[in-house]
């Protein structure tokens, strides 16, 4: 089979491996998007170019790669979210009730990294990964259920792009990110009435687009400097379904009530990026990275036409407003790398994230709160071609406090006052080839 045949395949799999989705970050914001990244929490990224995955951290990196390279890589991740405290739900006719709850999830998240020379100075790259996901689940065995059972938002990108070197100093690089959202948000709606527990699930998905644009400078032999833009992206969830199915379904008759008109606006945030990287000497690398996210175009999310009770009666129409009001963010991370060998170097890196949540407006779909970072990794230059990636972070989440939140869906308002302990292990998993 052809080299060209072998590259399509494994970018059709990649796309096909991206319906699955959870990381944890501050807010759903990913920084990880391959392995080498998770070992050095993301440390210096946009200034390495070590390999195709620069393409997505800063494409003007790309004019370091001097033949075709592919980077196909994998991230398990394990979240534990736990909520203490109360909620109080107006159509149950009793008080706040005590409730602990479990969140978190294990999933996957993939990434494909690609870099083709055009010329001595042009370099085309392509990523599919996943920027921005999140996901919760806390099931229906408490009465959390009534504020969110399952939580979900997911961005698949496709980025391709263009580097190019101005000199052997200077390179820029920029292109596009074409991106798939789908996002789901379920609550169960009851009564007072034993039993009457009924679910709205609620799923949408869209497509919308933005823009990359960077620029690396070789200060000397030993420096390198990036500076990456990544644009805002707006997305309008049309077309989604909302199914209320249970007891209370159809002015009480039961069954499923249901809309295929779900509406939903997001807008992703632009994250600007500063790094570093810098050769001591044979044996280390030193390197740091500074982000400052801008999510303050995240103010609300808003749903309409939501299926629920509304006036008492079965409503396919309801409006569902959930405030956010993010606030804009910084995020800082320093790492090392120490080379053993030619073909062994460790990772490692620490760093902290910002969340731009706050107690006023935090909730259990979105329970972010500020966190500390550690990672390790290793890549092992197997053969000349072929290279592998193992890495680890673990993001210690300070603990957060959700301030008597009112949530309203149609007739019924649930309010919740407790706190959110969180904790993640993210792993990546790379394969890295050399196309020569």
């Amino acid at each position: 089979m052809k080299k060209q045949q072998v590259i399509g395949r494994l970018v059709l799999l990649t796309l096909a491996m991206g319906t699955a989705g959870n990381a944890f970050a501050a807010a759903f914001q990913l920084w990880g998007q391959d392995g080498g990244s998770i070992g050095n929490y993301h440390a210096g990224r946009a200034a390495i170019a070590e390999d195709a995955s620069t393409n997505y951290y800063n494409a003007a990196g790309l004019v370091r790669i001097h033949n075709q390279q592919l980077l196909l890589g994998l991230t398990p991740t394990a979240t534990d979210i736990r909520y203490q405290g109360t909620v109080a739900v107006n159509t149950l006719g009793t008080g706040s009730q005590p409730v602990t709850a479990q969140g978190g999830t294990f999933n996957f998240l993939p990434n494909e990294h690609y870099a083709a020379p055009l010329a001595d100075n042009l370099v085309f790259g392509l990523s599919i990964m996943t920027p921005f996901s999140s996901k919760t689940n806390y099931g229906l065995t408490s009465n959390a259920q009534y504020a969110a059972t399952q939580s979900s938002i997911r961005v698949i990108d496709v980025a391709p792009s263009l580097g190019f070197a101005y000199n052997d100093k200077v390179s820029v690089g920029f292109g596009l990110d074409l991106e798939h959202a789908r996002g789901e948000f379920d609550y169960v709606i009851t009564s007072a009435a034993p039993g009457s527990g009924t679910l709205t699930k609620n799923t949408g998905s869209s497509y919308g687009y933005g823009y990359h644009l960077g620029a690396l400078y070789q200060a000397s032999e030993q420096t390198r400097i990036g500076l990456n833009f990544l644009s805002q992206v707006k997305h309008h969830l049309h077309g989604g379904s909302s199914n209320f199915s249970g007891p209370l379904a159809n002015n009480g008759l039961g069954g499923i009530q249901s809309t295929n008109t779900l509406k939903a606006n997001v807008t992703l945030p632009s994250t600007t990026t500063l790094s570093i990287f810098h050769t001591l000497n044979p044996a280390w690398d030193v390197m740091g990275t500074v982000i400052y996210t801008q999510w303050n175009v995240f103010n609300q999310l808003i749903l309409q036409n939501v299926a629920g009770i509304s006036g008492g009666v079965s409503n396919s129409g309801i409006l569902v407003i959930m405030p956010e009001n993010y606030r804009n963010t910084w995020n800082y991370a320093i790492g090392a790398n120490y080379h053993i060998n030619e073909d062994w170097f460790i990772r490692t890196g620490v760093g902290y994230d910002e969340t731009p949540s706050n107690n006023q407006y935090r909730n259990l779909q979105f329970p972010t709160s500020n966190q500390i970072a550690v990672a390790v990794g290793t890549h092992f230059q197997a053969t000349k071609t072929l290279g592998f990636d193992l890495g680890w972070t673990h993001l210690f989440a300070m603990n957060a406090q959700i301030n008597n939140l009112s949530q309203t869906v149609g007739d019924q308002v649930t309010t919740t006052n407790g706190s959110i302990k969180s904790s993640a292990d993210v792993y990546g998993l790379e394969l890295k080839w050399d196309i020569i």
